[in-house]
Order: structure tokens, then C-alpha cells, then sequence
């Protein structure tokens, strides 16, 4: 299976909701899904099977997307909606439905697509009307899992022994988590917004390598409504503003070339000046325009410098997926890490934990910060490497051998089914020097090793990682940036078309020396719980080996005619 990272199209943040807390039960919304829950419950658990948990997750969102291209609005929305997921568990928490059944035909059985098939939009405006979804979907749902229940009871007559035994749902935590918060106000100057943003998409007007190019505003407001019949009781609003950029070319060869950038923030006032963005854009336009000359990559083998956000997404790709716990007693899945606790799986001098209640870095919103995970959970820092040494994994309520309980860790995005997922992954390391003695000690790694270069991979687009037993367990990360770097005095070469290729275990110890310039990389990730915003922070990175290959590239010729815009711009400076 395939796991993907997108820094900046698909994208929003995760912010520090309002602190004031309320009496919950003066919040209808909730009142509803507990009443209703209630009723449900006292009578499920008496059926045969028995139904031992219910939980409702209710996310609401009220978002505003706004898109300018060539100096002219061309996308304006609004979305008010909301969706519930009904999670209902049929059996024990030992073995229950959601145990994966072990057959040649097993997928069908056992939803892989991971897609809750009972996500219904509901009004939140009509007490009835929401009592009647919740009661119908309930149904629906507790009819399937008991059907689902009996087929692991047959299949587990045949099936092999998992290498791992654990239960299939961790305990009910002693104290319920109980937590509302408020939506903060956000005040947007909208007339104002759309004439920035057709002032900064009017930059790319008038250049022939510019194939298509935009600026986009995203406001998602999204409230997170949960209760379960363990008695957890949240509400969670989740806030993202984001201003962007993406500026795109092809490179006569058939190469797909691009420049992009983002800007996080909570309120309009934290967003960068409309004089900073535009330098940006013009220096973004200029490396693009550079891309089109460059030559292309070879492959390669030697020394490079992951840049402090390579690092981040390095990390995230490598790292990441192979230590989410559910994947650890899952035998489809390559398993890394799961027998490599307390021994040494990177450099010494990397620490590396997760921990989504961290709200800043160097005062930019980290947008996989949340305080509650998708089960009610309170998030948590998990410690996943210390000094070079496996110590752990993230979790949610999926309990593995040795590790029974969540650390709050359990996403997922609406209309999926929950599993261990990232949140604010940061890379630590020790002796940490300057940039600059990292850029030296690369150039003498790239004698030692008697190479005519090594690389600095500056910027990356994002990544995918195999992970199943099907797959080799391998990595790739595509760099938007690359240099070549010499031993000599001679200036860097700017590349194009190199991808990071590897696998993880080879790739974690071939790092020796890390910079003081931690950086933070904010992205969504994608698996089969959905897709969900995530961060890593990280310094730049020397690593003494590590694999470039060429990236695939289109056939297409490059357009016969120039754009519009650049030939229009032509006769009127003639004039």
C-alpha cells in the first residue's frame, strides 16, 4: 500500500481552539447525540451479539475557498454541511467485528477501501431530524457489524495465528474525556482580499514558460462533535486560514516543472504583507524559468543534504507510516520496526517523537496540531526514537504486544474508519553546527568518497512510501529544487528531474551531521484513514549515502503557440 504526503494543495491547519470552556450540557448538538446514543446503547448491548460500544463523530464544516488566476477571480465557494460517522463494535474488546478476517477473498470482506459505509449528511438545525438520523444510521450500522462479527467467528476456525494475539480495542480510559470550545470569530475583508490575490496572480501574466499558474485562499472552519458510551463528550473546532501559489511549467523534454509556496496562519492579520508574497512570486518565477535550462538529472549515489523541510518529509515518509501501530500485528504489512524495539535503527545523535499539542513553531501554526485524536483520546507526546533507538509506536485504540494502550493517535478523516496516524512529527539532533560547516563537511564526504559531486535537495513537492508485504519496502520523495555541489570553489549547478529513492533501514544510518536551522514543513497526508494535516520539523540533514534516480516525465511537445496572456503582453509593449 502506498502512503502519500501533499505539502500544499490539499491542505489545511489544525489551530489552538478558544480555551473558554462552557457547561457542556448547554451545547444542543451534543445533548442530541448523548440522548440518542443513550437510548441506542441500553438496548444494543442486550441483543445477541452483543453490541459493547457506540460512539457518534459529527464534523461540521463552514468553509470559503477562493482561487484567482492571471489577475482575475475565477473561484469563489462557500460549504455549510455536516456528516455523521457512526462507529459500532459487536462482540468483545478480545474479538470483535472489526478483526480482520484472513482469506483469499478477504478484502471484499474486509472493506479495505477502510470507508465507513454508514457517513450520512445530517442537519444540525432539527433536534428530530437528527435524532432520526442518528437512530436509522445506528441501525443500519449495528446490523452490518453483527453480520461482520459472525464472519470472524468463522474465520477464525480456519484461519492461521496472527504473530501477534492482541485484543482488537484497547480498555475504556478511567476518566472520559469531556471537553467543548467555541469557534474563534474570523473576520475577512473580502473585497480586499480578491483585489490582492488578482494583483499577485496578475505577476505570472505575460511569460511564455508559465503554462498555467493561480492563487488560492482557503478559511476551513471545521467542528468535531463526539460522544461514546464510555461517557467521552467533545466538541473541537479546527481552523484553518492558508494563502497559496502554484506556478507551472514543461520542460521541452516532456518534464513537469513547478514552483510553490504557502502561508499558514490564524487570523488575516498573521498573514504575510502583499509586498512579501509578491517578492516571493518573482522569485519563484525566476527559479522556474532557470528549471527550463537546467539540465537534467543522472542517477546517483553518493553524499547529500537533505534542506531542513526535505528532512521533515524524509522523516515523515521513511519514519512515519512504519511506526503506526496497527500496521505492527497486521501481517500484510512489511513490518518493519515491529521486532526492532530497543535497538538502534538511526544515527545516534537523532531523537524523534510526535507530539500534536504543540500549537507553534518560531511562530508559525503547526497544522497537525489537535487536542483530542478522532477516538476522543487526548493527544499525547509519543516518543518514537531516542538517541538512535526504537522506543515505541503511535497509537490509537488498536493495542499491539506490549503497548495496550492509545497515545492519541487515532485519525482519520470523515467517511473513514480510524487507525494510528501522525500528527507534529519532530526531528531532533544532537551537535547540531551551522549550515555553512554542513555545506564543508558534505564537500569533504564528497572526496572521501572520491565522487565529482554530491547533492543539496532545497525544496520537495511531497512523496509516497510502500509499506505492505506485496510491495518492496521502499521509499521516494520528489524534490522540486535540486544542486549539484563540488568539491572545488566551483558555484552550485541547478538540476532538474531527481527523485529520492531507498529503503528505510539502509537509508536511517547513513546520516552523520545535522545544522542548527530547524524548519517546519506543513502538509496533508494521505492513507487509508483519509487525508490528514500533518507537520515535521526538522533540521538539515548530511547523509553519506543515499540513491537519485531520474523522475518520469510525459511525452507531450511543448505547446505550439505561446499562452494568451504572453502574446497579448508582447504586442502591447510593441505599441
Amino acid at each position: 500500500m502506498k502512503k502519500y504526503i501533499l505539502p500544499l494543495f490539499i491542505i489545511c491547519v489544525l489551530l489552538m481552539p478558544a480555551q473558554a470552556k462552557q457547561n457542556i450540557k448547554q451545547n444542543p448538538v451534543l445533548n442530541v447525540m448523548e440522548q440518542e446514543l443513550n437510548r441506542e446503547f441500553k438496548q444494543l448491548k442486550k441483543v445477541k451479539p452483543p453490541v459493547y460500544f457506540l460512539s457518534y463523530q459529527i464534523t461540521e464544516r463552514d468553509n470559503f475557498y477562493l482561487s484567482a488566476t492571471l489577475g482575475t477571480i475565477n473561484y469563489e465557494k462557500i460549504i455549510k454541511e455536516a456528516y455523521l460517522d457512526t462507529d459500532v463494535r459487536v462482540g468483545t474488546p478480545e474479538l470483535d467485528n472489526t478483526h480482520k478476517i484472513k482469506l483469499v477473498d478477504a478484502d471484499k470482506l474486509n472493506n479495505s477501501s477502510n470507508k465507513n459505509l454508514f457517513l450520512i449528511k445530517v442537519s444540525l438545525t432539527d433536534e428530530n431530524a437528527l435524532k432520526n438520523a442518528l437512530w436509522l444510521n445506528t441501525d443500519l450500522a449495528a446490523k452490518a457489524a453483527q453480520e461482520q462479527y459472525q464472519k470472524v467467528l468463522n474465520n477464525n476456525k480456519t484461519a492461521s495465528t496472527r504473530n501477534d494475539t492482541s485484543a482488537d480495542f484497547s480498555k475504556a480510559p478511567k476518566t472520559p474525556s469531556k471537553y467543548i470550545a467555541d469557534m474563534p470569530e474570523i473576520t475577512i475583508n473580502i473585497p480586499e482580499l480578491k483585489t490582492e490575490m488578482e494583483n499577485l496572480s496578475a505577476l505570472m501574466k505575460g511569460k511564455k514558460f508559465i503554462f498555467s499558474s493561480g492563487v488560492d485562499f482557503y478559511l476551513v472552519r471545521e467542528t468535531n462533535y463526539f460522544v461514546n458510551s464510555e461517557g467521552t463528550k467533545i466538541k473541537e473546532p479546527r481552523v484553518l486560514i492558508r494563502l497559496s501559489y502554484q506556478i507551472n511549467s514543461r520542460n521541452k523534454d516532456g518534464m513537469q516543472l513547478s514552483r510553490t509556496n504557502s502561508y499558514d496562519a490564524i487570523t488575516m492579520a498573521d498573514l504575510p504583507s502583499q509586498e512579501k508574497i509578491k517578492q516571493d512570486i518573482l522569485k519563484s518565477i525566476e527559479e522556474l524559468k532557470e528549471l527550463q535550462n537546467a539540465p537534467s538529472a543522472d542517477t546517483f549515489h553518493g553524499p547529500v543534504i537533505l534542506k531542513n523541510r526535505a528532512a521533515g518529509v524524509f522523516f515523515h515518509e521513511i519514519l512515519g507510516h512504519r511506526v503506526e501501530g496497527h500496521r505492527q500485528k497486521d501481517d500484510d504489512f512489511g513490518q518493519t520496526f515491529t521486532q526492532k524495539v530497543g535497538e538502534q535503527i538511526v544515527a545516534p545523535i537523532i531523537t524523534v517523537y510526535d507530539n500534536p499539542t504543540m500549537t507553534h513553531f518560531k511562530g508559525i501554526p503547526l497544522r497537525g496540531h489537535y487536542l483530542y485524536d478522532d477516538e476522543g483520546t487526548p493527544a499525547q507526546k509519543a516518543m518514537m526514537i531516542e538517541n538512535g533507538i526504537l522506543k515505541g509506536f503511535l497509537m490509537g485504540r488498536s493495542p499491539i504486544k506490549n503497548f495496550p494502550n492509545s497515545n492519541g493517535h487515532g485519525r482519520k478523516s470523515y467517511g473513514r474508519k480510524v487507525v494510528s496516524r501522525m500528527g507534529v512529527t519532530v526531528v531532533e539532533a544532537k551537535n547540531q553546527i551551522p549550515y555553512e560547516e554542513l555545506v564543508q563537511k558534505l564537500k569533504a564526504e564528497i572526496k572521501r568518497q572520491n565522487k565529482p559531486y554530491g547533492l543539496i535537495i532545497d525544496d520537495i513537492s511531497g512523496g509516497f512510501t510502500n509499506i505492505d508485504t506485496y510491495s518492496p519496502q521502499s521509499f521516494k520523495v520528489q524534490p522540486l529544487l535540486v544542486y549539484k555541489v563540488f568539491p572545488d570553489d566551483r558555484p552550485n549547478e541547478l538540476i532538474r528531474g531527481a527523485d529520492i529513492v531507498g529503503t528505510p533501514l539502509t537509508s536511517f544510518n547513513k546520516i552523520i551531521a545535522a545544522a542548527n536551522d530547524d524548519t517546519l514543513f506543513n502538509g496533508t497526508c494521505g492513507a487509508e484513514s483519509g487525508w490528514v494535516p500533518v507537520s515535521a520539523i526538522a533540521p538539515s540533514l548530511l547523509i553519506s549515502e543515499l540513491e537519485v534516480e531520474k523522475v518520469n516525465k510525459t511525452y507531450d511537445n511543448l505547446p505550439i503557440l505561446p499562452p494568451p496572456s504572453a502574446e497579448n503582453n508582447s504586442k502591447q509593449e510593441v505599441k
